[in-house]
């Protein structure tokens, strides 16, 4: 082809006729535009529905308000990466493809509302309320500006989600979740069986054969890939945390007695406290007579327990006069300069009488009992701006030339060297996983930082949940590799040990199993096997002690009368037999049906709404523009 270009190329004719060519394929470009030639896309559109387009910007901005609130919801920065895998990017799309197709149908269907209408509605929003209750204008645009709405734009977003919520009623709205249903989730949340069963304990792998050297590698070469060593990477750490600076810190007695002097009468005086009983009468006149029989000689005790008093006797306890709920009884009982009992006092719920039986005193907690407690409380102030110094040292050092350890010397600080996978394990024993190490696995973040980084770069400092930070050096990095017969051998052996035990005690079980269902009995097998038969009354799905959820699933799964066989705890086997099973009859009125009625009736109508949006989508044609998607999402 290209020798043919060139033969035309040297004569007048061709190139004519080349000339011409170019020419169309311009003109072409011009008049219909430059589009992706294999998705029919203009280069800022993202999707189409029906006559509808999404646009990269418009897809991007609801990107991006959608991740600052996942980020404010989680506290903390969230990645593209994390978006997506969260589904971010396809909530979004979906909301937009949604949105387009709703707002087509509404013009076909004629569907509007007035401007009065959207007036109204936005009027009783209780978010642009204001300290009346009433709908505040200056709130809602100071509520819009900081959304990054105009009047006009969030007007216009409630006009369209008013239409499409017009929609949304019409078609799944009154929808009621029918009872056939209901009795179905009745079924399943009120039924109740009764099993027997008996457990087989896990093999005792002590016992086990050897297996052969062959058996060892069949199994391995089956499962190879299973075992390889995870990448590994060496590195210098260096760890600036509060708590440890405050370790450093030195705090004088002299600054910790004048924080003691300013704060003692808040913070380490113990009040008195006095243990009161109250007897509570309707009547003034009632209290006054209880209280002359005491004047009498009699105890406070003997005219609390006469019931014709009228009384009610009340036992408070050892309490402080703030801790009481009725001031004025407080303030009675805690006036007595020694125990004795008040004259009649108006409390809150009648006339009060209230006996003090013993005092102690209130005390201020000495100096030397607290002296170190607010040492730390100020050497942990202290710490958090002498920890910021640090680091400011620690970057001028980085910056000057040093290295991370350098820089740690250079202040007195030690660095440590760390070998980790990326969970912050360290390396284990004969393909074992390492064990976790403990600077690593609290900060998962560091550990991260140190996988997204590599040998030769200069790391920024990671900042810690205590407000410290962390600086890495990358040593070395050791990849992940195939692990040997030999490295993994040891482990090879003991999983063919427990695979075949497992064999052999699933078999032993279910043919048990069989038997039960073949008529022998259920005791009579578990006494040859040396295993106690226990008892399931009221077993359900939602509530089952002492079983297994894996054992629920399979007695719920197993008709009356026949027998099954389940996991237990610790590699056993569970071998049962379902003795009966009850379903109580529905009742609408029950806790847990009224509970779930509201679920299912929405669940149900998302479910005729989403079907609702699908047809309309593909009625419509949507069609998505992949390239400008992972790129507008942050992929490309």
């Amino acid at each position: 082809m290209l020798d043919g270009l060139r033969i035309m190329s040297k004569n007048i004719f061709g190139r004519t006729l080349l000339a011409a060519f170019a020419a169309l394929i311009v003109i072409g470009f011009g008049f219909f535009g430059i589009r992706d030639v294999f998705t029919n896309f203009r280069a800022n559109q993202l999707a189409t529905v029906g006559d509808a387009e999404i646009s990269v910007a418009q897809f991007r901005n609801d990107y991006q308000s959608a991740l600052q609130r996942a980020q404010r919801q989680a506290k903390r920065a969230i990645t593209n990466d994390e978006a997506r895998q969260m589904g971010l990017d396809r909530q979004v799309l979906s909301q937009l493809l949604t949105g387009a197709a709703l707002d087509q149908d509404a013009k076909k269907l004629g569907l509007a509302l007035s401007s009065a209408e959207i007036a109204r509605l936005i009027k009783a929003e209780k978010m642009f309320a204001g300290p009346t209750g009433a709908f505040d204008q200056a709130r809602m645009n100071e509520i819009l500006r900081d959304n990054g709405y105009s009047e006009a734009s969030y007007i216009r977003e409630q006009r369209e989600f008013a239409l499409r919520q017009q929609i949304a009623d019409a078609v799944s709205g009154a929808l009621k979740t029918p009872e056939v249903l209901l009795a179905a989730v009745n079924s399943f949340t009120s039924e109740t069986r009764k099993a027997e069963f008996f457990v087989l304990p896990a093999p005792d792998l002590a016992k086990a054969a050897t297996p052969s050297d062959e058996a060892v590698k069949a199994f391995y070469d089956l499962r190879k890939d299973g075992y390889r060593s995870p990448e590994f990477r060496k590195a210098n750490v260096l760890i600036l945390s509060p708590a440890d600076v405050a370790k450093t810190l030195q705090i004088s007695d002299e600054a910790a007695k004048k924080v003691y002097d300013q704060t003692a009468a808040q913070r380490f005086v113990a009040p008195e406290k006095r243990t009161i009983a109250q007897l509570t009468f309707s009547s003034e006149a009632d209290a006054a007579k209880a209280r002359a029989r005491i004047d009498a000689g009699e105890s406070f005790d003997v005219v609390a327990a006469d019931k014709t008093t009228g009384g009610v006797l009340a036992d408070i306890g050892a309490t402080t006069r703030a801790a009481m709920f009725d001031k004025g009884v407080a303030d009675a009982a805690f006036a007595l300069p020694q125990p004795g009992v008040t004259k009649p006092i108006p409390g809150k719920f009648g006339v009060v009488l209230a006996r003090v039986s013993q005092i102690e005193p209130g005390a201020t907690k000495p100096f030397d009992d607290v002296k170190e407690q607010i040492k730390g409380e100020l050497a942990q102030a202290q710490a958090k701006g002498e920890t910021q110094t640090l680091h400011d040292k620690i970057e001028d050092l980085r910056a000057s030339g040093k290295t991370l350890v350098q820089a740690a010397e250079a202040l007195g600080l030690q660095t440590q060297t760390y070998v980790t996978d990326a969970s912050g394990a360290g390396k284990g024993e004969a393909g074992q996983p390492g064990a976790p190490i403990a600077a690593l696995a609290a900060a998962p973040e560091l550990v991260k930082a140190i996988f997204a980084s590599d040998v030769g770069v200069d790391n920024e400092a990671v900042t810690r949940k205590d407000g410290g930070f962390s600086w890495f050096e990358i040593n070395a990095v050791e990849t992940s590799r195939q692990l040997s017969l030999d490295d993994v051998r040891p482990l090879l052996v003991k999983a063919i040990q427990e695979s075949d035990a497992q064999k052999a005690l699933a078999a032993q079980a279910n043919e048990l199993a069989r038997k039960i269902d073949s008529g022998e009995s259920l005791a009579a097998l578990a006494a040859a096997n040396h295993a106690t038969v226990e008892q399931a009354a009221a077993v359900k799905r939602s509530d089952a002690p002492g079983l297994a959820p894996a054992a629920v699933q399979q007695i719920f799964g197993t008709p009356v009368g026949g027998a099954g066989v389940a996991l237990a705890d610790r590699g056993g086997r569970i071998v049962f037999k379902v003795l009966d099973a009850t379903t109580p009859p529905i009742d609408l009125k029950s806790p847990v049906l009224a509970g779930l009625v509201p679920q299912l009736d929405t669940s149900l109508a998302d479910d005729l709404f989403s079907q609702y949006v699908s047809g309309l989508q593909t009625q419509l044609g949507a069609r998505v523009n992949q390239t400008a998607l992972r790129a507008a999402g942050g992929q490309e």
